[in-house]
């Protein structure tokens, strides 16, 4: 499952070192020309023309049947063409370039603004490389990860569910934000929506266009069929090839063509107020004070130290740029990557941020309700559900029942400020106690004393009955945090949270993720306690790893290994997940582009699959328990060699003799203590009546010689072998031995 990066032997991790500071320094000291040389083609050549000849380039990608989507321009990111706006931003409009742009000139800052923004991540590389271990070096290594995040990481969720979840966040203020600014958050969206669609649209065309153009065979051809077809551009076919050599081959006519035509770009990526106004069917002051609010002015980051556009970039909360009578939007979907904060700026400017804050707030736990209950139909969930431990109060966001499992969420709609994203020390550890730690230590708290009740502690008694629950059935707590900002990389940082004191000792990290990945989980994992065993594991995985990735990587991970990752790694604890979310990606693009793929499934061999659909059918007491189990046994790659086991156990039981129970069993005695022992008993027809005593006595040997807690036995029956099974025991340590039989 994992490749494993080569070990730098110790006695060589200094040199190595070494080598790679050397390496950074060199290429930090080019920083200040590098600057220099882009900032010189800017003051020269038309900078809207080089924007927007970056812009779409860097964005244009082309996507199979299968979903899968190639770029034009392979490295270059969304935070690319943001940070060249950043640097056009800077300079006033007397010092912007007149000259169009040739081919040479944006090619050479197509390969500057990969090289700055790689540089200043090894000048941030120098700054903490003398920084000794302990508290301040990893509250530097979490500034270094939300910095990073900021830098590069761009869509908190998908196009559809994006636009969903902001309609609902901001619509009930419409009326307000119209009161104090003449147009609603509802105008901001179906603006931001109209000019993603248009100007992706208009480069489409322009692509099918160009196509078409350089179908011809000959120089001659070309350029009439060029000079024909594509629009505003005039011109004679014997000056265009006067200026070019006799002998010029045709990829030189196509060069030229193509230079030419991108100089059209930054016309293809604006918009006029009245021609926005038309489109949405809004007034034109209406368009235009939108457009307004989503573009920045020339020069605006005059002021801004050049350092400074890597981590507050003007882009981020006004991706367009107003020229006069038009706005340029080189990279529309800026706008929904930074959806929240325009918004909250917006909010700000009208003066009801603190309305907003509080909408927030009451829209996460709605909506963690509502797709909680869609992901889990038979469950019992209440929302704001007041408790009391002796005298004091606490309240729990979300409490929800199903079967023996308990899930205790929280929702925190704070918001991730600019100074946070910046990884400002003061503000960083704020919004990191706020948003992850403290729900964290809420729902750790109830879980503490619901464990203690089914130990018969009073309080945890009286705090069980407070919230209708009787302790004794109780067999999982599974908590997480929901958030409206992205934290899933921080999250999971419990060793570098614990060393800069923000993380409690000894306690126990609850996952918090994003509203949006909790909608992706919801719709892929269909089943209850796929659901379940989900966030089971994702709890474990976290502590059992020194992971990197996001919320859908690690849902990747679980579609393909169940998170069934092995033993205690005494070997390794680093592992890089990043890229599992392809599979989901590529569904999700796929929807957005209008091509339905099948949806993602979790790897799960047939025999799993036919005893995981008969519990939730069937819902026997302990269901969930016993299911969740059943998962954690072996991996997809692993659920063949026990589908193989029980044929064989089938052939053992019609040659074997009545009563005897030689070779009618086995069993999977998991690596981690924490998961329970899986058995499988196959009989025949007339030995049902003593199968009850059989499995117990199997059960009893199990837990007898092993470290786990939990043993499940399904029984298979030959004579009915279409059944996944006939009867399954679920057996568990406690104050006294107790098993019960589930059918």
């Amino acid at each position: 499952m994992f490749h494993k990066l080569p070990t730098i032997k110790p006695e060589h991790q200094e040199a190595v070192r070494e080598a790679i500071l050397k390496s950074a320094r060199t290429d930090a000291h080019r920083f200040p020309d590098l600057v220099e040389e882009l900032q010189g083609i800017l003051r020269i050549k038309s900078p809207e023309a080089i924007l927007a000849s970056f812009g779409f380039y860097a964005t244009r990608a082309t996507m199979n049947d299968r979903g899968e989507t190639k770029s034009f321009n392979e490295g270059m990111e969304q935070h690319h063409i943001e940070l060249l706006q950043g640097f056009v931003l800077q300079l006033p409009i007397e010092e912007w370039g007149c000259e169009p742009p040739s081919g040479h000139d944006v090619q050479s800052v197509f390969e500057l603004i990969p090289k700055l923004a790689d540089i200043h991540t090894k000048r941030r590389l120098l700054e903490r490389a003398d920084q000794p271990d302990g508290p301040t070096r990893a509250l530097i290594e979490l500034q270094e990860k939300i910095r990073t995040h900021t830098q590069a990481v761009r869509n908190w969720g998908y196009f559809e569910a994006t636009k969903s979840i902001c309609r609902e966040i901001y619509q009930p203020l419409d009326e307000q934000l119209q009161k104090k600014l003449g147009f609603t958050f509802t105008d901001v969206l179906e603006v931001s929506e109209v000019l993603v669609n248009i100007i992706e649209q208009r480069g489409s065309d322009y692509i099918d266009l160009l196509r078409g153009i350089l179908r011809a065979r000959d120089a001659r051809t070309l350029i009439e069929k060029y000079l024909a077809d594509m629009p505003d551009v005039e011109g004679d076919v014997d000056d265009f090839m006067r200026g070019m050599p006799n002998d010029a081959p045709r990829e030189a006519v196509v060069g030229l063509i193509i230079s030419h035509a991108d100089l059209r770009h930054p016309d293809r990526m604006s918009v006029t107020p009245e021609f926005v106004a038309k489109v949405t069917n809004k007034s034109c002051d209406v368009a235009k004070a939108v457009l307004k609010a989503l573009s920045s002015e020339i020069g605006c980051a005059k002021e801004i130290p050049v350092e400074h556009l890597f981590l507050a970039n003007p882009a981020w909360v006004r991706p367009g740029i107003c020229l006069g009578e038009q706005f340029l939007f080189v990279a529309p979907q800026s706008i929904f990557s930074h959806i929240n904060e325009i918004m909250w700026q917006i909010a700000n400017q009208a003066g009801i941020s603190p309305t907003l804050s509080k909408r927030r707030a009451e829209y996460l736990e709605k909506k963690a309700e509502e797709v909680l209950q869609s992901a889990l139909p038979t469950a019992r969930i209440d929302r704001n559900v007041k408790w009391k431990a002796g005298e004091q109060q606490f309240e729990t966001d979300i409490l929800t029942v199903i079967d023996k499992t308990v899930l205790l969420v929280e929702a925190k709609g704070h918001r991730l400020s600019p100074p946070g994203l910046r990884g400002e020390p003061a503000r960083l550890k704020r919004h990191l106690e706020e948003i992850v730690i403290e729900p964290s230590i809420q729902s750790e708290r109830l879980a503490k004393l619901l464990v203690e009740a089914r130990s018969g502690d009073e309080i945890g008694l009286e705090v069980a009955e407070q919230l209708g629950l009787q302790a004794s059935e109780i067999d999982q707590i599974i908590r997480f945090s929901i958030t409206l900002d992205d934290l899933s990389m921080l999250s999971v940082a419990e060793e570098e949270l614990e060393l800069a004191g923000i993380l409690p000792p000894e306690h126990n990290l609850a996952p918090a993720l994003h509203i949006a990945d909790l909608c992706s989980i919801s719709e892929i994992l269909e089943h209850e306690i796929m659901f379940l065993h989900y966030f089971a594991e994702r709890f474990h995985l976290q502590k059992q790893f020194d992971i990197l990735g996001d919320e859908l990587d690690f849902l990747g991970l679980y579609l393909s290994t169940g998170l069934n990752l092995g033993e205690e790694r005494e070997d390794f604890r680093n592992i890089i997940v990043t890229g599992m979310s392809d599979i989901i990606d590529r569904y999700y693009n796929a929807l957005d582009a209008g091509l339905k793929l099948e949806k993602p499934k979790p790897k799960l061999h047939r025999v799993y699959k036919a005893m995981i659909d008969q519990l939730v059918q069937s819902k026997p007491d302990g269901w969930t328990t016993i299911g969740i189990h059943l998962l954690s046994s072996v991996s997809p790659d692993e659920q063949k060699k026990v589908e193989r086991g029980i044929n064989r156990l089938r052939k053992s039981a019609r040659r074997r003799k009545q009563n005897s129970q030689s070779k009618c069993y086995m069993q999977i005695t998991p690596p981690l203590d924490r998961r329970a022992i899986v058995g499988f008993f196959v009989h025949r027809d007339e030995e049902k009546h003593l199968r009850r005593a059989q499995i117990e006595q199997f059960a009893a040997d199990a837990l007898e010689d092993g470290n786990a807690t939990s043993c499940v036995i399904f029984a298979r029956n030959i004579d009915h072998w279409e059944k996944p099974y006939e009867a399954v025991l679920l057996v568990q340590k406690a104050d006294a031995f107790r098993a019960e039989m589930r059918s």
